[in-house]
């Protein structure tokens, strides 16, 4: 599952620390982290240990990384995490 963390919901939500310390602090690990500066989010990308009911702030992130080239991902890391999701999925 891919994660979309809304810094500014974060921020009324009272999350101030940083968004990969939120996601620590959630217990949540991710394979890599991709900050959207101009829409205030982080893409979280094959993340494991999701809770079942997620903070307002942090929502499933339906893409295939392979269509975000060029929005913080290049070629290879969009492949990367691509064949990372499908070890992930078996």
């Amino acid at each position: 599952m891919h994660l979309r963390f809304d810094m500014r919901d974060a921020y009324e939500a009272g999350a101030t620390e940083h968004p990969q310390q939120v996601m620590s602090d959630l217990g949540i690990s991710y394979y890599h982290a991709t900050p959207q500066s101009i829409a205030d989010q982080w893409w979280f990308w094959c993340c494991e240990n999701v809770p079942d009911i997620l903070p307002p702030y942090l929502t499933e992130l339906k893409v295939d990384p392979r269509d975000c080239i060029g929005q913080g991902l290049d070629n290879n890391l969009a492949e990367s995490i691509f064949n990372f999701q499908q070890t992930l999925s078996k």
